[in-house]
């Protein structure tokens, strides 16, 4: 896909755009003539929270959906693995708004404090290792917890190059999904 055929949606224009980037003559009021001089808006004060961060975290986890990586290269994931997990996510009929994608290695919150900031209904752990989360193994069986499933895989790099691991992958979605 080249850089011409991208298309955006309208939330996404309105993230990327959300203030006027050139202001035109006509957009002045009517009775000033005067030149216009463009300021930096000072930055709010941050907000402090508990320790957590969104460092780390992209998508809008529309459907309460957690994806945590580990992966110290790349902000969020290499290309090949987003592109896979692209097509995972569109295989469950769901796409990056409908996630969150915590790389854990960007993001320094612990595992209670991502389950209180992002109120997920499921989690995919993928390969990482972040304080209090309940297993470290990648079994890629669904445990029930509080108000959440939770799947613990292999990184999505080994279970992209393994057909396998895909298969594993998909039998925890679609038990987790009702797929």
């Amino acid at each position: 896909m080249s850089f011409q055929q991208i298309q955006l949606t309208d939330d996404q224009l309105a993230d990327l755009y959300g203030k006027q980037l050139v202001v035109l003559e006509n957009d002045l009021p009517a009775k000033t003539t005067a030149t216009v001089s463009v300021q930096a808006e000072p930055a709010p004060a941050p907000v402090q929270t508990a320790t957590v961060s969104t460092q780390g975290i992209t998508g809008k986890n529309k459907k309460q959906f957690v994806w945590l990586v580990e992966e110290h290269h790349y902000p969020y994931l290499a290309d090949a693995d987003f592109q896979f997990l692209s097509d995972v996510l569109t295989a469950c009929k769901m796409n990056m708004e409908d996630i969150a994608l915590v790389n854990v290695a960007n993001n320094r919150s612990g595992f209670e404090q991502l389950v209180q900031q992002l109120q997920p209904k499921y989690v995919i752990a993928a390969a990482v290792q972040i304080d209090a989360l309940p297993i470290q193994t990648a079994d890629y069986k669904v445990l029930q917890q509080q108000n959440y499933q939770l799947c613990y895989t292999e990184s999505l790099e080994a279970i992209r190059l393994d057909k396998t691991k895909k298969s594993k992958l998909w039998l925890a979605l679609k038990q987790m999904l009702g797929l």
